[in-house]
């Protein structure tokens, strides 16, 4: 007897960076901890990774919204990562969330540093762009040049993208060479249609979703497309999303 074929994965609705940012705004007017979520279920993710493979951590911060995630996430990851070093990759940083991540025991490394921590870190936690309006997403600098010398590495640590692989267009999934293929993608919100089309399906890795209790506004909103994907959705403090589960 043949072996019955896999299951094909659920289709899911993907959404535009302009309205998953729309469907934010509500919830973000009413005081409701939307980074401090996103940056809970990220760190949960990099101690499964840390579980199978214990480490230390190098985190990847840019100025935005999206490097807040990671150096929040870095503070909750200090009492379980062998060590945790973070680089800046801009001259603007979110301070309140590197402020956590210092006074928990994180590390803050220049890029030269980095270039010898990269090669004896576990899990490298790529915080350096989001989903922010952007008319170029190339990486540039010292956060193209650290891309760079990831991509040289072999083997490579384990690739843990923030929201969306720095570089990755959020919606129609274009890319150019400077991007980090990630081993896990923890998106937050909603599924980001460039991570399902274009190069995003091969540069995301295996996508989680965190739940932030968005779902209201986004009834609203018009789907960018749908695609069948096998992920993980995670729910948060205050969402309304079952506890974790593959879909």
């Amino acid at each position: 007897m043949p072996e019955p074929a896999d299951p094909a994965p659920t289709r899911f609705a993907a959404y535009s960076a302009d309205a998953i940012r729309a469907a934010e705004k509500p919830a973000l007017a009413a005081g409701r901890p939307l980074m401090r979520w996103a940056a809970s279920a990220l760190a949960d993710v990099v101690r499964a990774e840390l579980h199978a493979r214990p480490g230390s951590v190098l985190v990847l911060a840019g100025a935005g919204d999206n490097g807040g995630d990671a150096l929040y996430a870095a503070a909750e990851l200090c009492p379980v990562a062998d060590r945790v070093d973070v680089v800046l990759v801009r001259d603007r940083v979110h301070r309140a969330a590197l402020e956590a991540a210092t006074s928990a025991g994180a590390r803050v490394r220049s890029t030269s540093e980095a270039w010898a921590l990269l090669s004896d870190s576990t899990v490298v936690l790529d915080g350096i762009l989001g989903i922010g309006r952007l008319a170029d997403r190339r990486l540039r600098g010292s956060a193209r040049a650290l891309v760079e010398r990831v991509l040289s590495l072999s083997p490579r640590p384990r690739i843990v993208a923030v929201d969306v692989p720095s570089g990755l267009d959020p919606d129609d999934g274009s890319a150019d060479a400077a991007v980090l293929p990630a081993d896990v993608t923890v998106t937050f919100g909603a599924l980001k249609a460039g991570l399902v089309r274009g190069r995003g399906p091969a540069l995301a890795g295996r996508v989680h979703v965190v739940d932030l209790g968005l779902e209201p506004s986004l009834r609203l909103a018009r789907p960018a497309l749908t695609a069948p994907i096998d992920l993980v959705r995670m729910s948060t403090p205050g969402s309304s999303a079952p506890v974790t589960h593959r879909a």
